[in-house]
């Protein structure tokens, strides 16, 4: 699977194609979980969801199987039916393997002590305001990492079209 693909598995594809206009964002918003309160993150930070989830899904595709616990409850943050989507997307798509895909499914405690790892740390800090995986944000913008990651995405995009005409 491409890291392209990544990214068209997230709930929040079809928003960032969009307008992003008042009526993409409520449809958005129905795709958040109103039970979890960590969902506020998914519904008031969307960039930020989304750095998040496609840097964690590509650490454990590289192997870093410490990063499920990251993308189990990125996904707990949304509603029961994104959640089965996303679930059969990645079965269906083969992002995961069946053990991953297991782990991800199983209602368990997540209390358990998550391994640090300072270079995964720098690598999706790195991520949130670098914008590597070219999500345009054409709402209005409220912290520092998305003015950045929207600053990076116009460059990539200057310099993409400007080796494009020559």
């Amino acid at each position: 699977m491409t890291p392209q693909s990544i990214g068209k598995t997230s709930p929040l594809y079809s928003y960032w194609k969009s307008s992003q206009d008042e009526k993409e964002e409520e449809k958005r918003l129905l795709k958040s979980s109103k039970d979890f309160p960590p969902a506020s993150l998914f519904r008031k930070e969307p960039y930020k969801w989304e750095m998040l989830y496609q840097s964690i899904a590509r650490e454990i595709q590289a192997g870093d199987l410490n990063s499920i616990k990251g993308l189990k409850l990125l996904i707990n943050m949304l509603s029961d039916e994104e959640q089965a989507k996303i679930l059969e997307i990645f079965s269906t798509k083969k992002l995961f393997n069946e053990a991953i895909i297991a782990k991800l499914i199983k209602k368990e405690d997540n209390n358990s002590p998550t391994e640090k790892n300072t270079s995964r740390f720098i690598r999706i800090l790195f991520a949130i305001f670098t914008n590597p995986y070219c999500i345009e944000i054409k709402r209005e913008k409220s912290h520092i990492y998305e003015y950045t990651g929207a600053a990076f995405h116009s460059l990539r995009s200057f310099f993409q079209g400007t080796s494009i005409k020559n």
